[in-house]
């Protein structure tokens, strides 16, 4: 059934008619009718895995203009003991041992505290200058 629910949510994703729409809704009323409770944990678990993957959006894309004016080699050995690469891999959700890459809450904590470090060192470094 994760298979199946992974298409439709690939088709749906691209669907471009409401024909298309409509032939997912028949499948999927289909799909949930030969077994309710195990069609609805497995939405759960959809629905909460792509509230991940939109979530490691977001942190790119609040990223993405922050990275290119920081050294990422000094963020990820001082904050993480871990290499650039590490750091990249799981902010691009590379596929690393056959896994899919992200950061984990504690991780994402870490990063938090070391971007506002990062912020608070140049706020004093400024004020010595002015």
């Amino acid at each position: 059934m994760d298979k199946k629910i992974q298409e439709l949510k690939e088709r749906f994703r691209v669907a471009k008619t409401d024909k298309e729409l409509e032939e997912i809704d028949k499948e999927i009323d289909s799909l949930s009718s030969n077994n309710k409770v195990e069609f609805a944990g497995k939405m759960l678990d959809s629905i909460q895995e792509t509230n991940k993957e939109l979530e490691e959006a977001i942190l790119r894309e609040k990223l993405k203009d922050i990275l290119p004016a920081i050294s990422v080699s000094h963020l990820a050995k001082e904050y993480f003991q871990k290499s650039p690469q590490w750091f990249y891999q799981r902010l691009n959700g590379n596929i690393v041992n056959n896994k899919k890459a992200s950061f984990t809450r504690e991780e994402l904590g870490i990063l938090a505290h070391a971007l506002t470090d990062i912020s608070d060192k140049i706020k004093q470094s400024v004020a010595l200058v002015v």
